[in-house]
């Protein structure tokens, strides 16, 4: 009877000493694989030494490689219409910019330096990689004369070119230069009106009383301060009710008038001057 009691006690189950082997397995499996993902002394010598070397490559190259991105300029592309303007001029402009690298070009600087020309009305410059420069410009358009020396543009700019021979055939407007743009204004208001008569404005004029007066052809017409479209219709109707069939004859017009024109005939017409005629 005792023995078998001393047997119940000591005895274990089948399912524990399985389920105990299953983690002792586990945790040496576990501590082996630690083991095995660690690299031997070796080899850790080895990637230090390869890091170091990349590092040392690339501190020796950089110079070489800064050199090879950051070139010097060899070619400038101009965009324009060279309506005035030539390649030659923009890049003879631009060359003591052009001797720095691509990423030390001081583009600004550059973009001043092309709105400093007369011709010059809008500019953009921009790299181009590896070693190029792109300018963009866009050129005056000259529509007049401003005084002796200068041009005027279809939006009222008054700019100076070395040489405005060439332009000796368009009108001459006059004016103080912080007016240029309401001459350019009423210049081309007077244009349109006279274009269908067949008439060409050759001056025009604002005084510092802000008096106005021009020429068509050999004709001065004097249209005053106030009510000037009114007044330059009056012109219109003078013109075509009177003057047009004579108009060699005209010397001066003055519209000066509440309600009528004075006209002065050259002295070969042998006609008196009219004044206040009603029209």
């Amino acid at each position: 009877m005792s023995d078998k009691a001393g047997f119940s006690v000591s005895a274990s189950r089948p399912g524990a000493l399985r389920g105990a082997s299953r983690r002792d397995s586990l945790i040496e499996s576990r501590i082996g694989s630690g083991k095995s993902r660690r690299l031997p002394p070796w080899k850790s010598v080895l990637q230090i030494v390869i890091s170091l070397f990349l590092l040392a490559a690339l501190v020796v190259s950089a110079p070489w490689l800064m050199n090879w991105i950051n070139q010097p300029i060899s070619r400038v592309e101009v965009h324009s219409a060279f309506e005035y303007l030539s390649r030659e001029q923009v890049e003879k402009e631009l060359q003591p910019l052009l001797q720095a690298r691509f990423f030390s070009l001081d583009l600004k600087q550059m973009q001043a330096v092309l709105l400093e020309m007369p011709w010059v009305k809008e500019a953009s410059v921009r790299r181009h990689w590896p070693d190029s420069v792109q300018v963009s410009l866009e050129e005056q358009e000259p529509v007049a004369r401003w005084g002796r020396t200068h041009l005027i543009s279809n939006e009222g700019e008054v700019f100076t070119p070395e040489d405005i021979a060439d332009f000796s055939a368009m009108p001459v407007l006059a004016g103080a230069e912080e007016s240029a743009t309401e001459v350019m204004q009423q210049y081309l208001a007077i244009s349109q009106l006279l274009r269908p008569m067949g008439l060409r404005l050759k001056t025009l004029k604002r005084s510092g009383s802000s008096s106005w007066r021009f020429t068509v052809g050999h004709v001065e017409v004097n249209i005053g301060r106030d009510r000037r479209m009114e007044r330059l219709q009056r012109f219109v109707r003078l013109y075509h009710a009177r003057l047009e069939s004579r108009w060699q004859e005209v010397e001066r017009v003055d519209l000066r008038y509440l309600n009528g024109a004075s006209v002065a005939w050259s002295q070969t017409s042998g006609k008196k001057n009219q004044a206040g005629s009603d029209l």
